[in-house]
C-alpha cells in the first residue's frame, strides 16, 4: 500500500513538471513567433530576435512570456535587451542554445550554450537569469560559467529525471562515440557527465564545422534519436541513430542505426513517443535535381528491422528549398522550419503513420516573418492541450464531427443536432471570408474545396452573433 502512495505521489509530480506551460511563447528566425496560450497558435509579430538557426524562448507556469534569446543576446518580455543580456556563444548552430528552470525554483531560469574556443572546438556554458530581478523583467545575473571543457558537438538536449523534479542536460563529445548526460538539480548543474560510449563516432570531414547535428528526447524521456549532417560527400559525417534512455541513471543504450541521407538536420518524436520525424538540408551542395526530404520512421512495433524498413518519405522539396528544424507545438502538432519562407510547416497529425500524418508546407503563417532554420528549443512535452486541429464554443468533441480533417475535396461536418438557423463561416489565415452559409437547416453540412488553395482555414458557426463552435481545418493537395 505504501508502494503504491510513493508511486502514486511520483506521478503526480511528474504530471506537475510536464504540465507547465514553460513552452508556449516561441521566439525564432527573422522576428517570428509564435503564442500558443490559449492553444490555439497565433503569430507573434513583435519579436526582436534575430536568428539564424539557435534559439530558444521561455514563459511561465501560465503560459506567460519571460525572456528569450538566439544564444548571443537575450531580450525580456517586452522585447528589450534584458539587463547583463550580452552573452558570448557560439552562432550558427542547430540547437546549442536551450532555456531550462532551475529545479526547485520559480525565479530562476539557465540558458544552455556552446561556445567556440580559440582551437575551433566547442565547450558547453551556462547562463543564470533572475526573474526576481527589475521588477519582474529579468536580468543575467552570472554568465559564461563552464559545465564542461570537453570538446562537445552543438548537440544540446534536455529531459525530466524520472522523479519530475530534476533534469537531465544531454550533449555528444566530438570525435567519439560518447554522449554526456549532465544532472540538473536544486544544488544546480553537475559538471561530471554519465557517460554512455555507444553508437557511431560523431566525426566531420572539415574541422568541427562538421560538429553540426540534433539530439532528440521522446516527450516520455524513454528514447533519445540522434542525427550528425556533414557539408561534403563524406558518409563518416553523416549519422541517423535511435537509442534507449534510462532517466533514472542518465544512461543511453540499444542503439538502432537507421538508413539516413546526405545532410540529416531536424529531429522530433511524435507526441505519442510511437514515431520519430526527420528532415535533411544539404541538397543545394549537390546540384539541381537533388531533392531534401521530411520523412517518417514508426517506432510502434519495437523490432530494429521492422522500424528502419518503416522509413515513410511524408514530403519533398527541390534543392532550393531547406528543411531546418522540427518541434512539437503545445498544440500536440509538430512545426516545421522552413528557411527564408513566411510559413512554418505542419504536421497535424503526428501520431498517425504515414502521409495519414497530415503535412502541409504552408501550415501555419507567421504574419509577414521570416522562418531561418531553427525552432525552440526547450524540453519535450508529456502533455498537451489539445490533440486535434482545436474546438471552442458551445459544441464538445463528441458532438460535432469533421471528417476527414485534414482534407482535399470535401469536408464533413456532422452533429447530432441540427444546426437550426445558424450561418457557417469560413475565414483563411488573415481573417478574410471565403465561404459563408446562412440560415442553416440539416445536421450535416458539406464544405467543398472548389477554388480554395491548400492551407489553413478557420470554421465558425454563428448564431445570434455568438460563436456556437470555432475550429481550424486544414486543406492538403
Amino acid at each position: 500500500m505504501f508502494k503504491a502512495i510513493v508511486l502514486a505521489a511520483l506521478f503526480f509530480i511528474t504530471l506537475l513538471s510536464y504540465s507547465q506551460k514553460y513552452g508556449h511563447q516561441w521566439h525564432f528566425g527573422n522576428q517570428a513567433g509564435i503564442d500558443f496560450k490559449g492553444c490555439e497558435a497565433t503569430a507573434i509579430t513583435t519579436s526582436a530576435i534575430n536568428g539564424f538557426e539557435g534559439c530558444a524562448a521561455i514563459s511561465d507556469s501560465a503560459g506567460d512570456l519571460l525572456f528569450y534569446t538566439n544564444s548571443d543576446q537575450v531580450w525580456n518580455k517586452q522585447n528589450i535587451a534584458m539587463a547583463n543580456g550580452n552573452l558570448i556563444s557560439s552562432n550558427g548552430t542547430i540547437s546549442q542554445v536551450l532555456i531550462i528552470p532551475k529545479p526547485s525554483s520559480t525565479t530562476i531560469y539557465y540558458i544552455i550554450t556552446s561556445k567556440i574556443q580559440a582551437s575551433s572546438s566547442l565547450t558547453m556554458q551556462y547562463h543564470v537569469v533572475d526573474m526576481q530581478l527589475n521588477s519582474g523583467l529579468g536580468e543575467v545575473v552570472s554568465k559564461n560559467n563552464v559545465i564542461t571543457t570537453w570538446n562537445i558537438t552543438e548537440q544540446l538536449a534536455a529531459t525530466w529525471n524520472s522523479n519530475g523534479t530534476d533534469i537531465w542536460l544531454m550533449t555528444h563529445e566530438y570525435g567519439t562515440n560518447n554522449f554526456l548526460a549532465f544532472a540538473v538539480t536544486s544544488a544546480g548543474i553537475s559538471t561530471t557527465p554519465v557517460i554512455s560510449s555507444v553508437g557511431p563516432a560523431h566525426l566531420g570531414c572539415t574541422s568541427n564545422i562538421n560538429s553540426r547535428g540534433e539530439i532528440k528526447f521522446s516527450p516520455d524521456g524513454s528514447k533519445i534519436a540522434f542525427n550528425g549532417n556533414g557539408v561534403g560527400t563524406n558518409n563518416l559525417s553523416n549519422i541517423l541513430s535511435l537509442f534507449d534512455f534510462d532517466n533514472v541513471s542518465g544512461i543511453v543504450s540499444n542503439e538502432i542505426a537507421l538508413p539516413y541521407s546526405n545532410g540529416e538536420f531536424g529531429l522530433s518524436f511524435s507526441p505519442d513517443n510511437s514515431k520519430l520525424y526527420g528532415s535533411t538540408w544539404k541538397a543545394f551542395a549537390f546540384g539541381i535535381g537533388v531533392y531534401n526530404y521530411l520523412y517518417q520512421f514508426d517506432l510502434s512495433s519495437g523490432n530494429p528491422a521492422t522500424i528502419i524498413n518503416s522509413k515513410t518519405i511524408i514530403d519533398s522539396v527541390s534543392s532550393n528549398s531547406i528543411y531546418g528544424s522540427l518541434k512539437i507545438g503545445p498544440d500536440g502538432r509538430i512545426y516545421v522550419a522552413i528557411a527564408n519562407s513566411g510559413y512554418l510547416g505542419v504536421i497535424y497529425s503526428p501520431n498517425l503513420a504515414g502521409v495519414g500524418c497530415g503535412y502541409v508546407s504552408n501550415g501555419f503563417y507567421l504574419g509577414g516573418k521570416t522562418s531561418t532554420y531553427g525552432l525552440n528549443n526547450y524540453i519535450e512535452y508529456q502533455s498537451y492541450c489539445s490533440s486535434t486541429t482545436g474546438v471552442s464554443g458551445l459544441y464538445n468533441n463528441d458532438e460535432i464531427k469533421f471528417y476527414p480533417n485534414p482534407f482535399s475535396e470535401q469536408l464533413i461536418i456532422y452533429s447530432e443536432n441540427k444546426f437550426e438557423g445558424a450561418s457557417l463561416i469560413v475565414f483563411d489565415e488573415i481573417g478574410k471570408e471565403v465561404v459563408k452559409v446562412d440560415d442553416l437547416s440539416s445536421n450535416e453540412i458539406v464544405i467543398k474545396r472548389g477554388e480554395l488553395s491548400s492551407g489553413i482555414y478557420f470554421v465558425k458557426i454563428v448564431e445570434n452573433d455568438r460563436i456556437l463552435m470555432k475550429r481550424k481545418i486544414v486543406i492538403a493537395d
